[in-house]
């Protein structure tokens, strides 16, 4: 992630505390995790994890590796939140990481390729939300501009 996005969630962040896990992960747990879900982790991704863990971030939750006191027992996990969408036979998360949701429940993955997906569970179809991480996060999360 570039350093503006970082610092203005930093800044986002540091308003309220309990929006953001307590400890980070280290390398080896998020090469673990992603091994465990079978789809590598982008490089922006895991700058989040690294520098975050995992947060609330504007009206959406990120998930991640640690626990994030406002989203609840599992709720923060992105292996556990993958993991629960392959077993509500979500078709495409098989093949994503679950990195968010929206305010339907929807899950927002992520491809092999980086590539930010949502699967609408009302139309049963899947749509680009963005390019990358990063700009999942500064456009739909933060309301910024996409990089």
């Amino acid at each position: 992630m570039n350093r503006e996005t970082i610092t203005r969630l930093t800044d986002k962040l540091s308003e309220s505390p309990i929006l953001r896990a307590d400890s980070l992960p280290s390398a080896a747990e998020i090469d673990d995790a992603s091994s465990e879900i079978g789809v590598p982790f982008s490089a922006d991704y895991r700058d989040f994890l690294l520098t975050f863990g995992a947060a609330m971030v504007g009206p959406y939750p990120i998930y991640g590796l640690r626990p994030v006191e406002v989203m609840g027992d599992d709720s923060w996990s992105v292996v556990a939140m993958t993991k629960q969408f392959r077993e509500d036979n979500v078709p495409e998360a098989n093949e994503w990481v679950i990195v968010s949701a929206d305010h339907a429940g929807n899950p927002v993955g992520m491809d092999r390729d980086g590539v930010i997906w949502i699967h609408d569970h009302d139309f049963g179809g899947v749509a680009r939300v963005a390019k990358n991480f990063e700009d999942y996060v500064r456009v739909r999360c933060l309301g910024l501009e996409g990089v």
